[in-house]
């Protein structure tokens, strides 16, 4: 009984030690590439060194917490394969211990991990990045005032702007426009409209109702189409929408809520949504899969075929998460089957490579 927990401490120590070297290689990775991503920007308007730096920095937990599954395939394949390398899982194996037993160790080491990043996905990630992007725009631009998780607030000029949701392919959807004097004391209308698509150079608007205030008396008007110039251009409005997988989960629940309530279209907040609770399911799995290409030829493959062999895995994973999150979406797919599938496959590939072992 020692034995074993000596055991599940050495294998746990070494797969941990490995993952987090994984992650910190990835977060150096990420950080370089983000960084020379924004250095074209430095010198527009406000956009200066300090908040490219800050700006990279507070997205780093978003792509940490988004990579993690790949971290842990990698990490989990170096570690047991630095041990088979040294010919200590041929030893372990030899004493009697089954490769459910080693995958139990890896896997108690990697409850902690799991808990953590989860931690980091809900509590820091959504927040830091929200707070990274709204200081980038600012600096850039100085329109933007608030970015909330029930629609975007602008404002240009005298005029304040809400749009209650912004598409993929960037149409606004449930506009209002609150258009005031320049000392912001007298309104001078308030418009709505159903949706908005920019033609290029300006927004035209749809099924639109203005409100004219004329000598303390409102006129209210309504239009088809209008035509409406602003400074708030799509690449700002892209910039600063909300996607449904860098909202927390608590708020991806809340905002399904709300989008039931008013008859609109959640199924891709339902994904993000179950996408979230599923995370600790995908590490899992990764973990799983990992396993069986250790043992396969446990001493005759270099590290760096584990990596080449791992980073395959997870990219093919990471397309089928998302080819089929996106049919799902297309062929009304319940959201939670589609987001599960990837997931259950993986489980279900290693749980047969891990049978072949015994």
């Amino acid at each position: 009984m020692e034995g074993m927990k000596i055991l599940d401490r050495y294998i746990g120590q070494v797969v941990t030690q490995t993952v987090l070297a994984v992650v910190l290689v990835l977060v150096v990775l990420l950080t370089m590439i983000g960084f020379a991503n924004e250095v074209d920007k430095i010198g527009h308007a406000n956009y200066t060194f300090e908040v490219a730096a800050i700006y990279t920095l507070l997205y780093l937990p978003m792509q940490i917490y988004q990579l993690f599954p790949l971290s842990a395939l990698l990490g989990t394949m170096m570690g047991l394969g630095l041990l088979a390398s040294h010919g200590e899982l041929v030893v372990v194996r030899a004493s009697g211990v089954s490769v459910v037993r080693i995958i139990g160790s890896v896997m108690k080491a990697m409850s902690l991990l799991i808990v953590l990043v989860i931690f980091i996905g809900e509590m820091v990630a959504p927040p830091a990045y929200q707070y990274a992007v709204h200081a980038r725009v600012k600096a850039m631009a100085g329109k933007i005032s608030l970015n909330t998780d029930y629609g975007l607030w602008a404002r240009d000029g005298g005029m304040f702007i809400h749009v209650r949701r912004v598409e993929n392919d960037g149409r606004l959807i449930d506009i209002r426009l609150y258009d005031f004097d320049k000392d912001i004391q007298k309104m001078n209308f308030v418009l709505s409209a159903e949706s908005g698509v920019f033609d290029g150079q300006q927004w035209l608007l749809s099924k639109v109702r203005k409100g004219l205030i004329e000598k303390d008396r409102l006129v209210l008007k309504a239009f088809p189409e209008l035509k409406w110039q602003t400074l708030l251009d799509p690449d700002l409005i892209n910039i600063v929408s909300v996607k449904p997988d860098e909202l927390s989960s608590l708020k991806l629940w809340n905002y399904i809520q709300y989008l039931k309530d008013n008859d609109l279209e959640y199924a891709q907040y339902e994904l993000a949504f179950y996408n979230r609770l599923l995370m600790p399911l995908s590490i899992i799995a990764m973990v799983l899969i990992a396993v069986p290409f250790v043992f396969v030829s446990p001493r005759h493959s270099s590290i760096g075929q584990k990596i080449v062999i791992g980073f395959l895995i997870g990219i093919i994973f990471y397309i089928a998460n998302r080819l089929i999150g996106q049919m799902g979406l297309v062929y009304n797919f319940p959201p939670i089957l589609a987001a599960a599938l990837p997931t259950l496959l993986v489980i279900g590939i290693a749980g047969l490579l891990l049978r072949r072992l015994r």
